[in-house]
């Protein structure tokens, strides 16, 4: 019973992380961001034998998260709930296992009040609920820390005599710090705590780093050996992780001994973490300048820094000050915005930091106050951890979650556009309008809230219309792409569903598209054949314009073999091709250009029928007159032109259109 006792407080500890991790999690965070649609879209392809090494979508990501989120797709299926729900398990299990190693190294009273801050606090909470990469990074650092140290205590305890357990334990740590380098780019700089640690032992431990120093090497030798195919494949395909850049500009900074801004970003950084207004300003993870801790918590934050630094003397303190320092240094270059993120290596000591300057309060007043209740310790942490966590959690729940803000950077009105095409299924082609239509936005949320549809298209319905197949179909159009005036014409709304009214997106509507206007233009003789992949039919200027003013080109294409589109190009692995208008002076040269396509290849199907407008914005000083227009197709990545073909043979790689005739403000009066 005693034994059972023991156990209990980190049990309901546990419990109740679980509870706060499982609450409502397809609904908060309200919806979906393209970084998490991103990693269900390469669990996806995992379970369908896409296999890689790094993926390239969301500026590059490490494999692991990804991985793990395939296995539990095929588990509990492909669903939002899966892919969130493998960040809580990972974050539940980090707060047991630094229980274990804070009442190791310190006390239970310190163990306790870490763990159940780590249980209530916004960013462990938040962390927890988002399918972001990240989120696995804590665990792992948190169990290379456990092997660690279990490698440096049987080192201890054996003296110099090395024995079977002490190379299982080197391995266990390898693998642990091996396993962080493929979850996250912060956990390239995490793995130097331990390095650096036996640089402090060697100084004041010597007895210790001469029995320890060998195993922990021979530990980071075997990371190093499982981490260089990950690096390799990086050196080869340095498309694959273009996040690293983000630190190209400090460091620039740093080797021109331009000090001021890393001074800047490392002030800023700390004070993330204790001042209002400084913390994370990425809405998406925090509620903008929330700083990490209340002001009781930063107290006792502050203390424990302070403690830490006062104790340096004792491994345990100053191993607890390297791992946040280190843990942090990704945000100390580069400001606190996605801090959250960035710093999660340093999650678990980061509220550590506030149990050790509690336990250190507590020790004070026992000494000065020998007489008091042996209750009010106890009693003093459960009011204040039940004031931190109603305020973590209430600003969680109900003020970030409900924030117009944080709706529209999780694509509210996205994810609800998805939930209604299920349940009205239509039987027309559907088309879907929205601000990001590329392949690695949008269309991932489709294809891990609502799975592969065919028949679905992505547009902006602003500039761009597809009419799949020439048929008449369904149109989905939010408040925030409303279609063209010209496309409008051939659009019938049948149901507008309404949102919340303070959503910055707070509606869309349901349209029939009659299709019979874009097939009579597409009917017309073909204007060019463009790499037998699609081929113009119709060009017309929608208005009279006059310099100074916008002057709209309409085109309608018709695809005819999207295979010849161009090449496969990452990050998608999909076409990405971009068309372009240019006008021509008298010279041939270019004066006023659009290149836009708001109907993005990757999903075009033979057959479809695309309009596409090209806003051209006319310089003030051009002179009225007749001006010779031309368009083209290119890829995104390379910029290689498609040719133009007749009758099998290049021609060129552009086509003329109808010439852009400028009139005088006479002309428009009369």
């Amino acid at each position: 019973m005693k034994q059972y006792r023991k156990w209990l407080p980190i049990l309901l500890i546990l419990l109740l992380a679980f509870g706060l991790r499982l609450f409502a999690l397809t609904e908060i965070p309200p919806g979906l961001t393209h970084d998490e649609a991103n990693h269900g879209r390469e669990a996806i392809g995992i379970l369908r034998g896409f296999y890689l090494f790094i993926f390239p979508l969301n500026y590059g990501s490490e494999p692991l998260y990804s991985y793990t989120v395939a296995g539990t797709m095929r588990l509990l299926g492909q669903t939002l709930f899966a892919l969130r729900f493998v960040n809580v398990v990972f974050s539940v299990a980090t707060i047991g296992l630094t229980f274990l190693w804070v009442r190791r190294r310190f006390d239970t009273m310190t163990a306790t009040v870490t763990a159940v801050l780590l249980t209530v606090s916004f960013w462990p909470l938040a962390s927890a609920r988002e399918a972001l990469r990240a989120g696995m990074l804590p665990f792992f650092m948190g169990t290379a820390v456990w092997f660690f140290w279990l490698l440096l205590d049987h080192a201890e305890a054996q003296e110099s005599k090395a024995d079977r357990k002490r190379w299982w334990l080197a391995a266990a740590f390898g693998v642990c710090v091996a396993i962080t380098l493929h979850i996250y780019l912060a956990a390239r700089v995490a793995w130097l705590v331990f390095p650096l640690f036996m640089a402090y032992l060697a100084w004041q431990r010597r007895g210790t780093f001469r029995r320890s120093w060998l195993s922990v090497l021979l530990g980071l030798l075997l990371t190093g050996l499982l981490v260089t195919p990950l690096f390799v494949y990086l050196k080869q395909n340095p498309y694959a992780l273009t996040r690293i850049s983000m630190l190209d500009g400090p460091l620039e900074n740093l080797r021109n001994g331009n000090l001021l801004p890393l001074w800047q970003n490392g002030t800023s950084a700390l004070l993330a973490f204790i001042w209002p207004g400084y913390g994370d300003q990425f809405l998406a993870y925090n509620i903008p300048g929330r700083p990490v801790f209340d002001a009781v918590t930063a107290v006792f934050f502050i203390i424990g820094l302070l403690v830490c630094v006062w104790r340096w003397k004792r491994p345990s303190y100053t191993f607890v000050l390297l791992w946040f320092g280190v843990g942090i240094l990704p945000s100390l270059i580069t400001g606190p915005t996605a801090n959250t993120t960035r710093n999660l290596a340093a999650l678990a000591p980061v509220f550590i930091l506030p149990g050790i300057g509690f336990g250190t309060a507590v020790q004070v007043l026992k000494i000065r106050q020998p007489q008091m209740p042996k209750w009010l310790p106890g009693a003093a942490a459960a009011i204040w951890l039940l004031f931190a966590g109603g305020v973590a959690t209430f600003d969680y729940f109900v003020t970030w979650a409900n924030d117009p803000d944080v709706r529209g950077a999780y694509q509210v009105n996205t994810v609800k556009m998805l939930s209604y095409l299920e349940g009205v299924n239509p039987a027309e082609p559907v088309v879907l309008s929205n601000v990001y239509p590329g392949p690695a936005h949008d269309p991932s949320l489709g294809l891990v809230l609502a799975g592969d549809e065919n028949n679905w298209r992505w547009v902006d319905a602003r500039q761009a219309l597809i009419v799949p197949g020439g048929q008449d179909s369904t149109v989905l159009i939010p408040g925030s792409t409303p279609p063209h005036p010209l496309f409008a014409q051939w659009l019938q709304p049948r149901e507008t569903v309404a949102l919340r009214s303070d959503d910055l997106d707070p509606s869309f509507t349901d349209f029939a598209l009659y299709a019979a206007q874009l097939n009579a233009w597409a009917g017309e003789t073909a204007v060019a054949n463009f790499n037998n992949a699609l081929t113009l039919h119709h060009a017309e200027w929608l208005n009279p314009v006059m310099p100074g003013e916008t002057a709209e080109l309409l085109l309608i294409w018709r695809i005819t073999d999207p295979a010849n589109v161009g090449p496969i190009v990452p990050p998608a692995f999909t076409t990405d091709v971009v068309m372009f208008t240019q006008l021509l002076d008298a010279s041939g040269v270019p004066f006023a250009q659009r290149d836009a396509l708001d109907a993005p290849s990757w999903d075009w199907q033979a057959g479809d029928l695309l309009a596409q407008i090209h806003p051209i914005a006319i310089p003030a000083e051009t002179a009225p007159g007749s001006y010779q227009a031309i368009v083209g197709i290119y890829d995104r990545l390379s910029g290689d032109r498609l040719p133009v073909l007749v009758d099998g043979e290049v021609v060129g790689d552009f086509t003329a259109v109808p010439s852009l005739q400028l009139g005088t403000s006479t002309d428009s009066a009369d």
